[in-house]
C-alpha cells in the first residue's frame, strides 16, 4: 500500500508539473529529486550514480548520436536540400496527393522537436487547389509525420529503450516493422475515405521537370539518409559512428565553414535537447538506485494484468507527456520488474508493448509538440482533428495489445 502511495505520487508530481508547464527537462529532473527523497536514498549515492551515467558508455552515445541528428538536419535545411527534395517527387509522382502523403513521411526520417512545422508547408503547397479542410491537412501532415518512430534508429527514443532495455536494435526494428506498416496503412486509409467521401480527384503538378533533373535532385536531397542505411543497416556500423560519419561527409561536400558549423551544433534547441536526454537518464538512474519498484517483482501477476498495467502507465505517460523519450525514461524503469516477473517469452514482447502503446499515447495527445504546431499553422480545430485521428489510433492500440496478450519469443 505505501509503495503504491510513492509511485502514485510521483505521476501526481509530473501531471501537476506539465500542468504548472515547467520545463519538461527541469520536469525531469524534479522528479529525480522527488523520487531520492520519497524512497530515501542517499543524497551522495544519488549524486555519484548520477555523474556515472552522465559518462557512462551507453549515455555519451546517445549524446553523439542526438548532436549528430540534430546537426544533419541543420546543414540540409540551411542548404535547402528539403526544397529539392519536395520538387522532384511532384514531378515523380505526378499526383499532389500523394505528394501530400509522401512530404511529412520524408520529413518524419529527420526527428526533431516540432518537425511537422517544416513539412507542413509542403502540405499546404501540395494540396492548395484540393480543397481539403483544416482539419484534415493538420491530420495528414501529422500522422504521416510519425510513421518511422517504430524503427528509424536515430530517434532518441528508439536509441533510449535499446539502452535501458538491452533489446539490440536491429531486434526492435525487426518486430516493430509492422507497426510503421500498419500506421502507413491506416493513415492511407483514412486519407482515401475522405478523397471518395469529398469528390477529391488526383491533381497533376503544372511544372515537371525532366527525368536527369528529377533523380538528380532527389538524390541531393535524400542522399543522407540513404548513407545512414547503407552504414547502418547493410555495413553495420554502430550507429554513434555511422550519424558523425555522415555529418563529415556532408560538411565536406556542402562546404559548411567553422563558424557556422559552431553555430549549428551549440544552438539553444540543440542544448535544450541535449539536456533532455541528460535528465532522462539521470531519471531512470535514480528509478534503479532507489529500488523503488523491485518489490513489483515479488508480486503474483498474470499476463493479461501486467498487459493492463503496462497499457495504463505507458499509455498515460505518452497522453500526459507527448514527448517519447519521457514516457521511455518514466514508463519502462518501473514496468521491468512486473516484465521480468513473468516467463522469459514474454520479455522481448512486452517491451515492445510498452513502447507502443506508450506511442499511441503519444499520437493522440493534445500536448504532443507536433500536433499542436499543425494545429495552429493550419488553423484548425483540434476538437475536430481527432474526427480523424482518433480511428488509427484505436486500430493501433487494439492490435498492439492483442499481440501482447498472444505472443511469445523464446
Amino acid at each position: 500500500m505505501i509503495l503504491a502511495l510513492k509511485i502514485a505520487s510521483i505521476v501526481a508530481a509530473l501531471i501537476v508539473l506539465l500542468r504548472l508547464k515547467v520545463d519538461l527537462s527541469l520536469t525531469i529532473f524534479l522528479l529525480s529529486l522527488y523520487t531520492v527523497i520519497v524512497f530515501r536514498v542517499n543524497l551522495t549515492t544519488a549524486w555519484f550514480a548520477a555523474a556515472q551515467e552522465m559518462v557512462s558508455a551507453g549515455t555519451l552515445q546517445l549524446f553523439i548520436i542526438t548532436t549528430m541528428v540534430l546537426y544533419i538536419e541543420s546543414v540540409q535545411k540551411s542548404r535547402h536540400m528539403f526544397d529539392k527534395l519536395i520538387s522532384s517527387l511532384n514531378s515523380m509522382m505526378k499526383d499532389t496527393r500523394v505528394v501530400a502523403m509522401v512530404s511529412p513521411a520524408i520529413i518524419g526520417f529527420l526527428p526533431m522537436l516540432g518537425g511537422a512545422l517544416i513539412s507542413a508547408p509542403l502540405v499546404d503547397v501540395s494540396t492548395k487547389n484540393l480543397n481539403l479542410k483544416a482539419e484534415f491537412k493538420t491530420f495528414m501532415n501529422y500522422w504521416f509525420r510519425h510513421i518511422w518512430e517504430y524503427v528509424w534508429p536515430v530517434y532518441a527514443s528508439l536509441v533510449l529503450f535499446q539502452t535501458l532495455s538491452g533489446i539490440p536494435l536491429k531486434t526492435i526494428i525487426l518486430y516493430q516493422a509492422p507497426f510503421s506498416i500498419l500506421n502507413v496503412v491506416a493513415g492511407v486509409i483514412v486519407t482515401l475515405l475522405y478523397f471518395k467521401k469529398h469528390h477529391i480527384k488526383r491533381e497533376v503538378p503544372k511544372v515537371i521537370h525532366s527525368f536527369y533533373w528529377t533523380v538528380r535532385n532527389f538524390l541531393e536531397g535524400v542522399w543522407p539518409l540513404l548513407l545512414i542505411i547503407v552504414l547502418f543497416f547493410f555495413l553495420s556500423v554502430p550507429l554513434h559512428i555511422t550519424l558523425p560519419l555522415t555529418a563529415a561527409v556532408l560538411t565536406i561536400t556542402a562546404r559548411v565553414k567553422i563558424k557556422e558549423m559552431f553555430r549549428m551544433f551549440f544552438s539553444r534547441s540543440s542544448g535544450r535537447i541535449v539536456l533532455l536526454v541528460a535528465a532522462v537518464m539521470v531519471f531512470q538512474r535514480m528509478i534503479e538506485i532507489s529500488n523503488a519498484f523491485t518489490t513489483l517483482s515479488h508480486i503474483g501477476m498474470s499476463l493479461g494484468v501486467v498487459v493492463a498495467v503496462i497499457f495504463l502507465v505507458s499509455f498515460s505517460m505518452g497522453f500526459l507527456t507527448g514527448v517519447n523519450t519521457a514516457f521511455i525514461a518514466i514508463a519502462y524503469p518501473i514496468l521491468l520488474p512486473l516484465i521480468k516477473n513473468l516467463p522469459a517469452a514474454h520479455f522481448l514482447p512486452l517491451s515492445l508493448y510498452v513502447f507502443v502503446i506508450g506511442f499511441a499515447g503519444i499520437l493522440v495527445s493534445p500536448l504532443h509538440l507536433c500536433l499542436v504546431l499543425t494545429n495552429e499553422y493550419f488553423k484548425s480545430n483540434l476538437y475536430k482533428v481527432y474526427y480523424y485521428l482518433l480511428p488509427p489510433g484505436i486500430v493501433l492500440a487494439v492490435v498492439s495489445t492483442v499481440l501482447a496478450l498472444v505472443l511469445k519469443f523464446s
